[in-house]
């Protein structure tokens, strides 16, 4: 007869305390908690006696705070600091945490956390592996077929319960493949891919922020099977409870993992790329049409093979489609346009960069893909894309393909999410060790930003990259959401997945308007509605209505393979609606810029769910087809073939529908004209906006003096920074003021700024 094993019992055994910080010893394991000087809530748990050290954490800002209060009953103990109170059960260890100054509960454990240890193991850097390469959407790849293992770490498989409030709504995690924006309810396998990208953080409307101190693919489960993060490789479970609703918490986050890095100005005009660009002529060509056209335009993208044929990955220009680079960005900028190129970790081994990363072992297995965790590597990477690409006047960088191992476009059929994971968490565990899998993003990007930043001090950082981890928004990145399809099913979908993106901390998102896949291909991914391209009036209306959108978001960007993507591709009222929006950027261009640099300055966020601003709403917090841009703006993309007309959901209050210029109470839906040359667009009673005439640039927008728009009805403010748009982060910012009772707007100084009234009370 089988005896059962001891199982290790959960009560807590022993208490005590180290410097503010409570730590709770059971059999099972020991748990300690610390309030952080920002005031989150750190909960560390470990299965032996010592918490392993911070060196590698991806939280790297702030210190604990010994100003906390420590108190016994019988049935718990209490650690009280300034926002939060943490509330530990002496029988079984689960935690739950209040709001220190009204008692309300915010976040709970759902049950018993628990923690299984494994040996971990990567491909051997000593022994050779076989490989075989591939031919996928991005590029051919080398893939490791077989090799060594060798053990390098004891980790742990770590679950952490989670209890849900009945309207409780979550956003974040990363950029989900599809919505709902809220996340309750969903199963989702977080590791990067090409249309994926996952981050541990999330914010909830019931005041708080869950960041979870990990590198490794991760599982959300929030169904009849529970309400859990399974996460696959940890030494400890490391989680952050954050006070605050919306964008308070995502603030919180980056006084954790640091402030976002403030883009150049340019970097908020529009930007023309597609798949792709092949000489220096077409590249000046096209920016001349457009500045002819009266097109705004800040930036031309270059996409991949730049190289020489033949030479995937290579930094350098191949001489005879580009045979004076500096010539084509001296000659680019003289047109008030930036210039941005793609690179790639992966080098083929054929190239010059390939074999000096060989040469001095600095390549991960496989051979193709540099190791941007070693600072070696790291070096070298930069001071290959300085030499071949950089000393030439490139501004900005693409960092194409930061999740390289994407197992899901290897296949010709869609897998199944669970196989992906696994699949691609196995890859990434054995290439660079399970516990840093989904991070090869963060530190390809602080290759980019350290290196440059060391260069050339007074240039910003713009890196336009497909892949995040925790951090990474302090290197200048600006994700966006893969190679997605062109259909309006995938358009309304991307509004719910920016709007996680947003929520996770990550403030500057964009995509591919039109979709990046028009046609259909032989592959699963490849799978857009329009054969006929921009023959196919259909496609021309969603094209359009995609414009509109993504004229509202942080980066403003039209990319795609399968047909050309100029404006000039539309005629006649097509063309003018598209340069109507293209225009409206660029009035609003100082208001987001403002945006842009408060985030930098505090973080936060540029868009947002209504859920943050609302978050007592039952209606508002379920909204997934429109979203806040700053907290004045409400935009709500039109995504149906043919509609004329939006049903939208206004919070309450007072509301100015900007195309009619009629005001709104909120509280309910309301059915705006949607017209093909307009997408509803709503403005806050006591939004003080500063607004340009249309222009061609960035710089031309900012060398404006705005005239201020007030919406009256309400009080408001502005806060206007302004700065030469470019190096140093030393502008000034004004804040103005509105009375409405008053009819007054003044700035801090108490001096009267005039104004324009939209409308009227």
């Amino acid at each position: 007869m089988l005896k059962a094993p001891h199982r290790a019992e959960r009560g807590i055994v022993r208490i005590t305390s180290e410097g503010g910080a409570l730590l709770l010893k059971s059999e099972y394991g020991l748990l300690r908690l610390m309030e952080m000087e920002s005031g989150a809530l750190r909960v560390s748990f470990v299965r032996g006696e010592d918490f392993p050290g911070d060196e590698d954490r991806f939280v790297t800002q702030g210190k604990k705070c010994s100003d906390t209060v420590i108190s016994e009953d019988e049935k718990s103990v209490t650690l009280t600091g300034k926002h939060l109170s943490a509330r530990v059960s002496r029988e079984d260890g689960t935690l739950c945490v209040l709001d220190a100054k009204n008692g309300k509960p915010l976040f709970r454990e759902g049950g018993l956390r628990t923690l299984e240890a494994f040996e971990a193991k990567r491909i051997s850097r000593s022994a050779a592996a076989v490989t075989e390469q591939i031919e996928t959407a991005d590029g051919v790849k080398t893939v490791v077929r077989e090799a060594p293992l060798e053990s390098y770490k004891c980790l742990y498989r770590a679950r952490l319960p989670l209890c849900f409030q009945k309207d409780e709504a979550l956003y974040g995690l990363g950029q989900p493949e599809s919505g709902p924006a809220n996340l309750r309810g969903r199963k989702m396998y977080l590791c990067q891919m090409n249309r994926q990208i996952a981050l541990p953080f999330f914010v909830s409307t019931a005041g708080y922020g869950l960041l979870i101190d990990c590198g490794c693919p991760f599982v959300f489960n929030d169904d009849a099977c529970g309400s859990y993060l399974y996460l696959t490789a940890v030494e400890q479970l490391d989680y952050y409870v954050i006070p605050g609703s919306g964008e308070e918490a995502v603030r919180g986050l980056h006084r954790l993992t640091g402030l976002p890095s403030a883009l150049p100005a340019w970097a908020f005009g529009y930007w023309q790329s597609q798949e792709r660009y092949e000489t220096q002529e077409e590249i000046l060509a096209l920016s001349k049409s457009y500045k002819d056209a009266g097109i705004g335009l800040d930036c031309a993208v270059l996409d991949w093979c730049s190289w020489p044929d033949g030479q995937w990955g290579q930094k350098s220009f191949d001489p005879e489609r580009f045979p004076d680079p500096d010539a084509m960005c001296r000659k680019l900028h003289d047109m008030d346009v930036h210039f941005m190129i793609s690179i790639w970790p992966n080098m083929n081994p054929r190239t010059s960069n390939n074999a000096e990363f060989k040469s001095q072992g600095l390549l991960l297995p496989g051979g193709e893909i540099y190791d941007a965790l070693d600072p070696a590597a790291r070096k070298l990477y930069w001071q290959q894309a300085q030499r071949g690409l950089y000393c030439h006047g490139v501004d900005a960088w693409w960092c194409d393909s930061s999740e390289p191992w994407t197992s899901e476009w290897s296949r010709r059929e869609q897998p199944l999410d669970a196989d992906v994971f696994f699949e691609t968490a196995k890859t990434a565990a054995e290439a660079i060790g399970a516990d840093r899998g989904n991070a090869f993003a963060l530190y390809h990007a602080r290759t980019l930003a350290e290196g440059q930043r060391e260069q050339s001090p007074d240039k910003r950082v713009v890196n336009l990259t497909r892949s995040a981890w925790t951090g990474q928004q302090r290197y200048g990145t600006i994700l966006w959401s893969g190679d997605v399809t062109a259909k309006w099913e995938t358009l309304k979908k991307q509004i719910a997945i920016g709007l996680d993106m947003a929520a996770s901390g990550m403030p500057y998102w964009t995509l591919d308007i039109g979709g990046f896949f028009v046609k259909r291909g032989e592959s699963w991914y490849w799978d857009g509605d329009y054969e006929q391209g921009w023959d196919d009036p259909e496609f021309r209306e969603l094209f359009l209505r995609w414009y509109q959108y993504a004229a509202f978001l942080p980066v403003f960007r039209g990319h795609g393979t399968d047909i050309r993507r100029e404006l000039f591709n539309l005629e006649g009222e097509e063309f003018a609606i598209a340069l109507k929006y293209n225009k409206a950027r660029y009035q609003l261009l100082p208001y987001i810029y403002s945006l842009s640099c408060q985030v930098a300055q505090n973080g936060g966020s540029i868009i947002k769910p209504l859920g943050f601003c609302y978050p007592s709403d039952a209606d508002a917090k379920n909204v997934d087809d429109a979203f806040l841009l700053g907290d004045s703006l409400l935009v709500c993309p039109v995504t149906q073939m043919g509609a004329r007309e939006k049903e939208v959901y206004l919070p309450e209050g007072l509301w100015y529908e900007l195309a009619s210029g009629k005001a709104v109470w909120g509280g309910e839906a309301y059915i705006a004209s949607s017209p093909l040359d307009t997408i509803p667009v709503f403005v806050k009673a006591g939004a003080v906006l500063p607004l340009v005439k249309p222009c061609l640039s960035a710089r031309e927008a900012l060398g404006q003096t705005p005239e201020i728009w007030v919406f009256p009805g309400a009080d408001g403010q502005l806060r206007f920074y302004s700065d030469s748009g470019d190096g140093a982060f030393d502008g000034a910012t004004r804040t103005y003021f509105w009375n409405d009772d008053a009819g007054r707007l003044m700035d801090e100084a108490g001096a009267e700024i005039s104004f324009k009234l939209f409308g009227g009370k």
